[in-house]
């Protein structure tokens, strides 16, 4: 019994992608060194400016490239297939030049579900000569950084629009600076395109370390910062991860090897799915193979008049061809000598020879006959000629084992369709993906909130039974505080009209169509209930500060509010917006949302603060906007209910 293919890992897989601003011209670089790379390489010799496909003798080798403009942009796409004793290997470059720039994308493969496929040396010869950047230039080697250099190393950990991981390396104290340097180019040499390294100088290390303290890097290791990183957020101390003097002990392949796969492994557990232009492309160039495809295995339909034409046509050019040696033939006969008139001969010659002129006849118009019969044969079957070599090309075409069409449009046709089921799964995929990595982020911040919750306790506990013990052990649970609001309407049309929202003085001023909108995207009702929580909190935190038990923001509400009162988890509430987002007029524009005039001459205001209750897919998530009027009206304005406001960070998933 066949057993099912192990699927193969993805952090396995050689994958990078990187962006360039320079000027049009930088793709023909890349084709370069990419034609330069197949010679050398794989012996196989492929003009890289138009689309074609070459193979090695043994069919081992196979390299095909794509070309495709759209827009202004113009992309390519190489693909080559190295089949060897470890497996095959599919290298894939799709680059796409636009007038402001443009992105390449590299990815390589095995057909071995067990193999670490190497950095391709194509990856270093990009890099060489062209700027590629991810958010920074992107280099072959190491970059060294001074105390100088920290603020652009933090604002790279820190920067949203990162997709590569960054390995940060401290130099041991006993060890020369120059040959620790040489000793991280060669651990990360299997690095290049899918990471930034960075080897800090001594007093950049000590400076980052006093900075940073625990998600800072310690000497003689190095430690890897995913995207998203936050220096300021106590989670990177456990999403930070290091490489101790352990795992660099040992010899430098080793640790090469060692450091690739914990890159790619740590990359593969927190994935960023690739901008949606990106994908496109990639679909566009799978629909184009696939269009070549149907195109060479479908012959192309020749009407019988045209392949008529196409006789005739042959039989012209081949009478041109006879035409001089005839008259040739007739010019030798005009000047011939006479041919001398026979003597008298007896008369039984005579008759002899009158009977052989009479067969002679008859053999001639029976050869007439014949020549006529084979030449309708000649033009009935449109050969060129009746010599053995045509003979023996219509034996091999009435021979020939002719495929099912039917069959091979089926196929075809179910490719087409696997294709497209291929694409929806794709991104049913990059759903999952980024809804686990999202709630791995969430269980981890609460698991790291409940450790610190648990510490407090413990901690009080013991300051109380200092002074009574029977307090301190006393506690008996009465049950989650309830929603001030009360049950949660039915649906969100509901919630647009609860009037109990503004008996608790929470304002809706948000597009009553677009909370209505809701519903088609909320299948289940659970953003339904995650928002109603989150107003209730702003009830709850209302009441407080009008009772007088509470002076602080929501946010510190959320986080350690009076005992009883109802709050979600502080993971689902944001005081502001980056500084990117802020900085943006677009962005800003967005956020500026209604209130009365009472509170804003204008009747807007920038409603920063937010809740986020919940996520549908990544690229769809519920937010809340509010401002907060408490201290001055007694009430609190709602001017966003409804999927996320564009910002530096969706707008960086769409790209």
């Amino acid at each position: 019994m066949e057993q099912t293919p192990r699927p193969r890992p993805a952090h396995l897989d050689y994958e990078s992608f990187w962006t360039t601003e320079e000027q049009p011209g930088w793709l023909d670089r890349v084709l370069d060194q990419a034609a330069t790379w197949l010679r050398d390489r794989l012996h196989l010799d492929l003009d890289l400016s138009v689309d074609g496909e070459v193979r090695s003798p043994d069919h081992s080798k196979r390299a095909q490239t794509l070309h495709r403009t759209a827009s202004k942009s113009r992309g390519v796409r190489l693909r080559v297939r190295n089949a060897n004793r470890d497996g095959t290997f599919i290298v894939t470059v799709l680059a796409v030049e636009s007038l402001r720039g443009g992105w390449l994308q590299i990815t390589v493969t095995c057909s071995d579900p067990s193999r670490v496929v190497r950095k391709p040396a194509v990856a270093d010869q990009f890099l060489d000569v062209v700027e590629f950047a991810d958010v920074t230039a992107l280099r072959s080697q190491a970059e060294y950084t001074s105390v100088e250099g920290l603020e652009a190393l933090e604002a790279l950990i820190g920067s949203p629009d990162r997709r590569l991981p960054v390995i940060v390396a401290a130099p041991l104290d006993d060890v020369p600076f120059d040959s620790w340097n040489a000793l991280v180019d060669r651990w990360t040499t299997q690095t290049a395109g899918i990471a930034h390294v960075i080897s800090l100088a001594p007093p950049a290390a000590q400076e980052f370390a006093s900075r940073h303290r625990l998600h800072a890097v310690l000497p003689g290791t190095l430690r890897t910062y995913p995207a998203g990183a936050d220096l300021s957020d106590p989670l990177t101390a456990k999403t930070a991860r290091w490489l101790s003097h352990r795992s660099l002990a040992g010899d430098d392949k080793a640790v090469a090897k060692t450091i690739g796969s914990f890159v790619r492994q740590h990359a593969a557990s927190q994935p960023l799915s690739l901008p949606s232009a990106a994908r496109e492309w990639s679909r566009a160039f799978d629909r184009i193979a696939s269009g070549k495809l149907r195109a060479a295995v479908t012959p192309a339909p020749v009407s019988l008049s045209e392949r008529h034409e196409l006789f005739a046509t042959r039989q012209r050019e081949l009478a041109e061809l006879r035409q001089t040696p005839a008259l040739q033939n007739d010019e030798s006969a005009r000047t011939a000598p006479p041919v001398p008139e026979p003597s008298a001969a007896p008369v039984s010659t005579l008759q002899e020879i009158e009977h052989l002129r009479r067969e002679l006849v008859a053999s001639q118009a029976a050869l007439a006959a014949s020549t006529q019969k084979l030449r309708t044969v000649q033009e009935t079957l449109m050969l060129d000629g009746i010599d053995e070599e045509s003979l023996l090309g219509l034996l091999e075409l009435a021979t020939r084992t002719v495929p099912d069409q039917s069959a091979i449009d089926t196929l075809l046709d179910t490719n087409d369709s696997l294709q497209n089921r291929i694409e929806g799964l794709e991104e049913d995929v990059l759903t999952e993906r980024s809804d686990k990595i999202e709630a791995r982020k969430a269980l981890s911040r609460l698991e790291d909130d409940y450790g610190r919750a648990r510490r407090e306790i413990e901690y009080l506990r013991s300051k109380v039974a200092e002074h009574s013990p029977e307090a301190a052990y006393s506690f008996t649970e009465q049950g989650a505080p309830q929603n001030p609001l009360g049950e949660c309407p039915a649906t969100w049309e509901m919630l647009a009209d609860r009037r109990d929202l503004s008996d608790h003085v929470i304002i809706l001023t948000a597009s009553v169509k677009k909370i209505k909108d809701l519903e088609t995207v909320d299948a289940d009702g659970s953003a339904l209930t995650a928002a109603w929580d989150a107003l209730g909190t702003l009830a709850a935190y209302r009441n407080a500060v009008c009772a007088g038990t509470w002076d602080r923001d929501v946010h510190d509400f959320c986080e350690s509010g009076p005992l009883g009162q109802f709050r979600v988890p502080p993971n689902k509430h944001s005081r502001g917006e980056t500084g990117s987002t802020k900085q943006d007029n677009r962005y800003r524009k967005a956020r500026l949302l209604p209130v009365p005039s009472s509170v804003e001459e204008s009747g807007m205001v920038h409603m920063w603060a937010h809740f986020k209750p919940y996520m549908w897919t990544r690229e769809k998530r519920l937010r809340i906007h509010y401002s907060d009027q408490v201290t001055s009206d007694g009430a609190i304005y709602v001017g966003h209910v409804g999927e996320h406001l564009p910002s530096a960070s969706t707008s960086k998933l769409h790209r």
